[in-house]
């Protein structure tokens, strides 16, 4: 059986310019936010996340411009911290860097 666990630098230079990314975790958990903070390094650019409640991992990359579009069901992170503030701060305004594509 071919080996699927690698080390987070591979994984990272497997990420291209405009790839669309499907952010796992739910809101405040599970959430590959190592990954996102390496791919904030690495500068990629043009990225497209999805999810079904995609959470700080995903809101790393729209807060700095990496992500300019987005899928999903619910964006935010739990009802206390409310919608994910990367993710508003991108999408609103009269000049919006990302755009959403909500889910049904």
């Amino acid at each position: 059986m071919k080996e699927k666990v690698t080390t987070l630098d591979k994984a990272l230079d497997l990420v291209k310019d405009g790839m669309l990314l499907a952010v796992g975790g739910n809101a405040m958990h599970r959430n590959p936010t190592l990954f996102s903070l390496g791919l904030t390094l690495k500068g990629a650019k043009n990225l497209k996340v999805c999810g079904a409640a995609p959470g700080i991992g995903a809101d790393i990359l729209c807060a700095t411009g990496q992500a300019d579009r987005a899928y999903f069901g619910f964006f935010g992170l739990e009802n206390e911290a409310g919608l994910a503030p990367g993710m508003r701060k991108a999408m609103q305004g009269e000049n919006p860097t990302a755009y959403a594509t909500e889910g049904s």
